[in-house]
Formats: structure tokens, sequence, C-alpha cells
């Protein structure tokens, strides 16, 4: 593994970018209209989610006997529900095969990984991306994905889809920062490294200014700096990456990205609780 230690700088901050994505302007909208109001309750609830938790696991879709059984619920009452959904639109039906709908898409574009720490991370992030000329983002592991809480891209450069799968994820720096400065034992690492390099990075990224570098590692002709964020207890809050399309990072990048860790994870110190 690449993990590099340089000496806190304070460069000049640039102007921040606009965000690049642009909202869906998609309003959430309720589930009123799945049964009467006055047989709302949390079991008709816990149903709904539970024929959308089971679609969201297959992505080949159920059909009715295998939604049941993936629910946990009565066939005639799967069948209810995810007729009902499909009205909505959260759930569609193609040959007989449910699969989750164009409207859960929308309402699932508005979640956001940690709105504080994007709200402290945003212009860091933004002012990153305007001084490397180059994709600059914060993100989080969730569910085994990395998860933007917020990026920015210099205009003409374009976003990079992150690896899908554990051990291509456990190959990039982000998710090498994230993945080591989970606390340890609560989970599975990756194979991909060893339980030594895994012991040794996570050592070195407690050390200020700390990198891990990733030279063509999970993608050929791409090259990436990520530095761990710190919540005010000792907890890893996220990793700041700067991403580009090159031989090699250039001179003084990962001292701009761990600098920015270090800037969000200020701001996250003095907020205090109201």
């Amino acid at each position: 593994m690449d993990v590099s230690t340089s000496p806190l700088a304070s460069p000049v901050i640039g102007a921040a970018l606009p965000t690049p994505v642009a909202d869906t302007g998609a309003k959430p909208e309720q589930f009123g209209a799945l049964v009467p109001p006055v047989a709302l309750g949390r079991g008709v609830l816990d149903g709904a989610f539970a024929v959308l938790d089971a679609l969201a696991h297959a992505d080949e879709g159920l059909g009715l006997t295998a939604l049941a059984r993936a629910s946990g619920l009565a066939k005639t009452s799967a069948h209810r529900l995810a007729e009902q959904l499909v009205t909505l639109g959260a759930v569609q039906c193609v040959e007989h095969r449910y699969y989750v709908g164009p409207r859960m898409s929308r309402i699932g574009q508005r979640w956001q990984p940690d709105p504080l720490l994007r709200r402290f991370a945003q212009a860091p992030v933004h002012a990153l991306a305007a001084q490397s000329h180059a994709m600059a983002s914060l993100r989080v592991l969730h569910d085994d994905r990395l998860r933007y809480v917020c990026a920015a891209v210099p205009h003409g450069h374009a976003y990079m889809p992150d690896p899908a799968d554990p051990e291509s994820i456990a190959r990039t720096a982000t998710g090498r920062v994230l993945h080591a400065t989970q606390p340890a034992g609560d989970v599975m690492l990756p194979d991909c490294w060893s339980r030594r390099e895994w012991r040794n990075l996570r050592e070195s990224l407690r050390e200020p200014g700390a990198t891990v570098i990733d030279r063509h590692d999970a993608v050929a002709g791409v090259c990436c700096a990520s530095a761990p964020v710190w919540w005010p207890n000792g907890a890893c809050a996220g990793a700041v990456t700067v991403t580009v399309h090159a031989n090699d990072l250039p001179v003084g990048l990962p001292t701009l990205v761990s600098y920015t860790a270090c800037r969000i994870g200020a701001a996250l110190q003095q907020q205090r609780p109201k």
C-alpha cells in the first residue's frame, strides 16, 4: 500500500464551484394511497417496505411466490401490496415479475448519507476541485458501497463510476481509507490486502497529514489521493479524494488533499450540540 505523510500546509483556498449535480426537483411523496387512512398502521407500512426491501435485493426481479418468500408475507398480502405499489409507481411489473419502480429512484436520489457532514464539507471540496483541476469528493461506506456526501468536478471533466464489489472498492485509495479507519474487529476486511497491510495502514492513517495514494491500483490510467476526515470523537467521518487521469499525481496534490480533510475536521470540531 502506498501511504504518505506530509506537513500540513495552508494553501490559498480558491472560489467554490457550483454544485455539479443538479437536484432532481422531485418531492418526497407519501404512501397514504396504499390503503384507506383508517387502515394505515405499522403492520401495513412494514409490509410495504418488506416488499420494497425484497425487490431492492433482486436485480432480476421476483415472481409472486418468490416475493412472498423473500418478504416474509403471505402470498395474498404480498400480491395486494405489490399491486398497490405498482399503481403508485414504487414498484413495476414486467412479465409477471416485480421490480423496484421509478418513484423509488426519485425518492432515493434525495437521500443524503450525512447532511451535517455535507454542510461542512461542501465548500472545502469545491475549493479542492478548483485548485486541483480534478474531480474532488467526500465519500463514506454504506452497505458495502461507496456513497457520495458531496462532490465537485471542474468544467470539462466527468464523473467516474465507482466500483461495486467490495474487493475493487478496497483497492481504491478511498476504499482503503474507509475500510482501515473502521473500529477494529467490527468488520471483516477484504482479503485483497493482508492483515499486516491493513494493520500498518490503520496505524499510519492516524498520523497528521496522512494520505493514501492509488497509482493505477484500481483503474488503469487513474491516480487518486485520499485522506480521512475525523469526527471530534475520533471516528472517521469519511474520505476526501481527488481523482486524476494521469500517469502520476501532480506534485503537492496529496498535501492539498490532507489539508482539505483537516479543514473539514476542524469545522466539525467547532460544531457544538444545540
